[in-house]
């Protein structure tokens, strides 16, 4: 018969033996660190949330489209900056001068080329709904989706807690879109002697630079969140939102030119009405019109007055908001 050597018992660890485990107690215990609350639980959600839409922790597929929007948002305010640098050299070189050409001759081929602030948002438009159509699904469809949404109301966290820390979110990122690339603009314009020319030309655009930019992040995030708390789905949400926007504008601009119907339909002009926003915030008149039939079959462009443009942007806040409420007021949430 073949004998097995039995193992020789172990001795138990001794307080001094170096990295040796030991099993104190077995069981629950009570959290005794440090509660944030509320507050905590909020930034805690916005942090993680930022990090998400922008592809923080994520592999790369996920920061081409975050990355790509905001490029193209600040890419042709760089233009106009760089159109302006320029020609300011171009006045200041000594063979110009001695050219005969003459003085700010620089300045007026610049202010051909250059736009101005509001106008300077007809370019990144679409990059501003192509933004929110990607940021506001990523971080709505995605934790109804998974679940994340009861584990988040496991928390301190309520519904409403839970949709401004996330519509917070989507806010702030868009700001980087719609208020960075103006700012941009400014800074640009003052060092080349193109900003504003006293205090109150200082303050009073500042301030309405604040109000176009955060007026348009505000209508965008609400609009998007709205669509993204109809379905989990992030593509369908994402092209429901791009349809909704162009499709608007289309069919406003079909009905009131061809259709002779009044202005009052550019208000569901949910490509234009951005635009029209920040042209009326500045206190001028958009050079976009509507072509309809005047008198005697002469072609007239008709431009929106301004108490539409506000009527109509502050409409489809409401309705958005009222449609995330409805929407998270009814979801089942399972903690």
């Amino acid at each position: 018969m073949t004998t097995v050597d039995q193992p020789a018992s172990v001795p138990p660890p001794t307080p001094s033996s170096g990295g040796a485990a030991r099993i104190l107690d077995r069981g629950y215990r009570r959290y005794d660190g440090e509660r944030g609350g509320l507050r905590t639980s909020m930034r805690s959600v916005i942090r993680y949330s930022a990090q998400r839409a922008l592809g923080i922790h994520r592999k790369f597929r996920y920061k081409v489209m975050p990355i790509m929007t905001i490029v193209i948002s600040y890419v042709p305010h760089m233009v106009y900056v760089g159109v302006v640098v320029l020609t300011n050299q171009l006045e200041q070189r000594s063979d110009v001068q001695q050219s005969g050409l003459p003085a700010g001759a620089g300045r007026a081929v610049a202010n051909q080329l250059i736009k101005d602030y509001p106008g300077s948002y007809a370019n990144i438009v679409a990059a501003i709904a192509l933004f929110a159509a990607f940021v506001a699904p990523e971080l709505l469809c995605t934790d109804r989706r998974t679940g994340m949404l009861g584990l988040y109301m496991a928390s301190p966290l309520n519904r409403w807690n839970y949709l401004v820390a996330k519509g917070a979110t989507v806010g702030m990122l868009l700001l980087t879109v719609t208020l960075g690339p103006p700012v941009l603009l400014l800074i640009g314009y003052a060092t080349q002697g193109y900003g504003p020319s006293g205090l109150a030309d200082w303050a009073s655009t500042i301030g309405r630079l604040l109000a176009a930019g955060v007026g348009i992040a505000l209508f965008h995030t609400m609009v998007s969140c709205a669509i993204s708390s109809i379905t989990t789905r992030r593509s369908a949400a994402s092209a429901a939102f791009i349809a909704l926007t162009l499709g608007s504008g289309a069919l406003a601009t079909v009905v009131i030119q061809a259709g002779n119907a009044p202005l009052q339909f550019s208000m569901l002009d949910l490509f234009r009405l951005p635009l029209e926003f920040a042209y009326r915030v500045f206190g001028q008149s958009s050079t976009i019109g509507y072509r309809t039939s005047g008198r005697f079959g002469y072609e007239i462009q008709e431009v929106t007055p301004a108490w539409m443009i506000y009527v109509g942007f502050a409409g489809w806040i409401a309705v958005s908001a009222l449609v995330i409420w409805d929407r998270y007021r009814r979801v089942e949430v399972t903690k």
